[in-house]
């Protein structure tokens, strides 16, 4: 007997519910299998798969069920039909959160050196778990999202495929990924003050953040100077009225384009010292540069030229 080249793959259907339905839309999408060319794709949500159904050929793993959604259940049915299983992914986890188990406790002797095994992490992923440990240390010094540490993790996760780490500190690309991260997300987080809790000194992370820009061609959102008035207005304890008006000479600057080029910390530092001035709480220099991280020199010279304008 003359075997075929292709094989039909078995479908089994249950009674309540299909465990593999055929979606029809994937069909009208043009999606087509790369192996044999066929458009009789399945849609396994059982495995979370696309399979063609000519060859056997696994398309894409991972897939999103979207018959699952978060309306409240009433009856043990509609609470079967809805119900989640699993973790969501996550890319602060090793493994994105799919991770096996093998039980310690009743399993017979002869898997223990399967177990061990299992257990042992290779260089990458020992690589990510330091990276991702640093990365929820740094998130949570700085009062980071959650959503902002999983953008680090990711962007991480492409300096390492690109092999950029080779011969580099992970502390600094580590520090250096939470603060684009945060540049992406408009999170006021300068980077003095991740340079005090890094593990690497700021010139290790100057360079790397030059390095991730260049080989992957990003665009960093400036800092603006009026994002960071708030903290440092209550680090030094002042009225809103002051905080009003320092984001006041700030917009000014801003019209004038006198922030071009400029540090954003010696522009607000500049700013509040003025808006002090003009409402009568005094505030000396040292005391703004401190809170700020700017020279008092700096201070005065951004001070003359915000007081030029006004």
């Amino acid at each position: 007997m003359s075997k075929s080249n292709s094989f039909e793959l078995p479908v089994e259907l249950s009674s309540d519910k299909a465990a593999i339905e055929l979606d029809e839309t994937v069909g009208e999408e043009g999606v087509t299998c790369p192996e044999c060319g066929s458009q009789n794709i399945i849609r396994d949500y059982e495995r979370a798969e696309l399979v063609c159904s000519a060859c056997g050929l696994i398309l894409m793993a991972s897939i999103i069920d979207p018959s699952q959604t978060d309306k409240r259940a009433y009856t043990p049915e509609e609470r079967d039909s809805r119900e989640h299983i699993g973790a969501p992914l996550s890319s602060m986890l090793t493994n994105y959160g799919l991770t096996t188990k093998i039980d310690r406790h009743h399993v017979s002797n002869r898997f223990n050196r399967i177990k061990q095994w299992h257990t042992r992490l290779d260089w990458p992923r020992r690589n990510l778990l330091i990276a991702t440990n640093e990365i929820r240390r740094l998130g949570s010094s700085l009062g980071i999202p959650k959503q902002a540490m999983e953008d680090a993790a990711v962007l991480y996760r492409k300096v390492f495929k690109l092999q950029l780490l080779r011969g580099r500190s992970i502390n600094s690309f580590v520090a250096a990924c939470v603060y684009l991260a945060c540049r992406q997300h408009k999170i006021p987080r300068t980077l003095n003050e991740l340079c005090d809790i890094a593990k690497s000194k700021a010139k290790s992370i100057r360079h790397s953040i030059h390095i991730i820009v260049r080989e992957l061609n990003l665009k960093i959102i400036a800092l603006n100077p009026s994002e960071l008035i708030a903290a440092y207005s209550n680090n030094l304890h002042l009225s809103p009225d002051t905080e009003k008006r320092a984001l006041e000479i700030i917009q000014n600057a801003k019209s004038a384009n006198l922030i071009l080029g400029k540090d954003p910390k010696g522009v607000a530092a500049a700013a509040i010292y003025l808006a002090c001035i003009e409402s009568g709480e005094k505030r000396s220099q040292g005391a703004i540069s401190s809170i700020t991280g700017v020279t008092e020199v700096t201070l005065r010279n951004r001070f003359k030229e915000l007081k030029d304008i006004l």
